[in-house]
């Protein structure tokens, strides 16, 4: 599945504190919703094909994604846990209108767009090359260029402005009551009922479908968590970590057993 101009600046964008569960185990809200993030604009409103319906924040937990598939390479980081895959766009209007299908657009991304930039190497500063590199999974590939080349650049982002965005959107996730509870849960079996509870009660949401889990099997064949896919509407992202930003995936893609293994590394 699937999503350039330069600004004058980029500012890192704020974000508000959260604050952390002191019991792990117990999974335990706070008691006040977390203030939402300062997210750019042009990502809120990208300058091409903004009539899009949600945005999905995908975030892998690293020791499943690297331990399934044709896993990472030698020189991945062990830290953080919950990493960065991409935050896509869906599908622009004129191609729903046109009867271009969700699945045509997660494979080709920009491409079905004509006269797409070749893909060269990410214009970011070198602090974003380097939170990248340690928060994207390192494959054969650069997952970052990937991830740019096809899910962002027909969009008009700055890859600086999106990736700032994304990546703070990441430690949102990773610092929240849900992201420390699945840093508890690491070498366990779990059951899907419990991680689903534990984000709803973190993020204070009963949105059927904002979070979808996927699971893969590792080298050893067992269940295993690998990504964590969250639905986002468009015009509400700038709320996000708030329930506001949460959408109902518009098709079911969890596919986590009823019990599975958060792996460690």
């Amino acid at each position: 599945m699937t999503m350039a101009y330069r600004v004058a600046s980029h500012a890192r964008l704020a974000l508000g504190a959260l604050v952390l569960a002191a019991g792990m185990a117990a999974c335990a809200p706070t008691s006040v919703s977390p203030p939402p993030m300062q997210v750019a604009g042009s990502v809120i409103n990208p300058p091409a094909h903004g009539d899009f319906g949600h945005y999905t924040l995908a975030l892998t937990w690293q020791p499943g994604f690297c331990a399934s598939g044709p896993g990472c390479q030698p020189d991945q980081p062990k830290a953080p846990l919950i990493g960065l895959h991409g935050l896509w766009a869906s599908r622009p209007q004129p191609l729903i209108a046109e009867g271009v299908p969700p699945q045509r657009w997660w494979a080709a991304g920009c491409d079905i767009y004509p006269g797409q930039e070749p893909a060269a190497p990410l214009a970011v500063s070198s602090e974003t090359k380097q939170a990248l590199d340690q928060s994207v999974a390192h494959l054969t590939h650069s997952l970052a260029d990937h991830e740019y080349h096809k899910h962002v650049q027909c969009f008009g982002i700055p890859a600086e402005t999106f990736f700032h965005t994304a990546l703070d959107m990441r430690t949102v996730v990773a610092q929240s009551d849900f992201g420390t509870a699945l840093q508890g849960w690491q070498g366990q079996m779990v059951a899907r009922d419990a991680v689903m509870k534990a984000f709803h009660v973190a993020f204070h949401t009963e949105t059927d479908r904002a979070l979808q889990l996927r699971c893969e099997h590792d080298h050893a064949g067992r269940d295993v968590l690998t990504q964590l896919w969250f639905t986002l509407k468009r015009e509400r992202v700038a709320d996000f970590p708030r329930a506001s930003a949460f959408f109902r995936a518009p098709e079911a893609q969890d596919n986590c057993p009823a019990q599975f293994l958060v792996p460690a590394w």
